[in-house]
């Protein structure tokens, strides 16, 4: 039995841990007259320690793949209604995943600090948060707007608006609940791509550097060519960081070879989109996209392109147009695909 523990103990080791975006759940698919296991290490052989009555409500710490099961290590925490949770509160071991129903929102400490932190939403490792305080604002008693920070998963801690502490009863007065509220009624996610893709080209036409950064995504970031696809040779990835840094100095990249005579292309970042978007002023029609030019990339994806007529005599049959690829992140639609359309009937 000892070597078996040994082992056991070893091999948790060798496995690599991860953390989940859900920073809570509640326990799921366990019968009315029957518990969840809380074992002292992720494996079913593992010494129980506690038991979860169906339904209880659990922060997630971290979680790890064993087998074919994945193993999550929950800590107990009030429910934000004050109920009594029903097990024991100082509860911290691993439980099977299979059996949770996950949830990325709810009262956070950040670094162990036991503010009034809520988080709104979580995805690729990145939790959207905001003090209920500070970072709310009201008119005749009623959430209007919310602003919220970006945190690591790593550094925050589900917690219950009964483990904050700091003065007696609720030290939040319940504005999680009118967070939920509010987020229910004016989700983030009601800015539609098309919007995001639309001020994004604004942005550009107006050079606004700091809006043009705004829209690009914060961590794929964007990839721009001259060409008609995405896949074709010239195309240039930018971070934020180096797309500002390569629109301020304007020096020039190069854009792969041009259809026509095959010249080699090279502008800078800053005049190239200013070729782009010269003419957007004229967009009159846009079409959404089934097939994204090339684009690959993987998660939730949207591609548009704005057209616009020519001029001069061969005007209704010269158009040209540029295509914007979005991407959902953190409950916002984010750029991370550019090019510029253009073709003669």
């Amino acid at each position: 039995m000892k070597k078996l523990i040994i082992l056991i103990a070893l091999l948790n080791i060798l496995y690599a841990k991860y953390y989940p975006n859900a920073l809570f759940a509640h326990v799921s698919g366990v019968a009315s007259n029957d518990t969840l296991s809380v074992r002292l290490n992720p494996n079913w052989r593992s010494r129980k320690i506690a038991e979860l009555p169906p339904n209880a409500y659990v922060g997630v710490d971290e979680c790890i793949k064993l087998g074919h099961s994945n193993w999550c290590r929950v800590h107990a925490v009030d429910i934000n209604l004050g109920q009594d949770p029903g097990y024991d509160d100082t509860l911290f071991g691993w439980v099977n995943a299979r059996y949770l129903k996950f949830s990325s929102r709810g009262y956070v400490a950040i670094r162990g600090k036991k503010e009034c932190n809520y988080a709104v939403s979580c995805s690729g490792g990145k939790c959207r948060v905001a003090n209920v305080y500070s970072d709310v604002t009201m008119k005749n008693n009623k959430i209007v707007a919310i602003k919220t920070k970006s945190y690591s998963r790593r550094v925050l801690k589900g917690i219950g608006e009964l483990d904050i502490g700091g003065s007696e009863g609720y030290p939040c007065n319940r504005r999680g609940l009118d967070v939920n509220f509010y987020l229910s009624k004016h989700h983030t996610s009601k800015i539609s791509a098309m919007s995001s893709a639309e001020n994004f080209l604004k942005a550009l036409r107006s050079k606004n550097l700091s809006k043009i950064k705004s829209y690009i995504h914060p961590i794929k970031g964007i990839e721009i060519t001259n060409k008609l696809f995405f896949s074709e040779a010239g195309s240039i990835h930018f971070s934020r960081k180096s797309f500002a840094r390569s629109y301020k100095s304007n020096s020039k990249l190069n854009w792969g070879r041009s259809y026509g005579r095959g010249n080699m292309v090279k502008k800078g970042l800053k005049s190239l989109l200013a070729q782009f978007t010269r003419p957007i002023y004229r967009i009159s029609k846009v079409k959404i996209l089934n097939r994204l030019k090339g684009f690959s990339g993987v998660g939730n994806l949207k591609g548009y392109e704005f057209y616009w007529q020519g001029r001069g005599k061969e005007a209704a049959y010269n158009w040209q147009g540029i295509v914007v690829i979005v991407q959902k992140y953190h409950d916002k639609w984010y750029i991370v695909g550019l090019l510029r359309d253009r073709w003669t009937i």
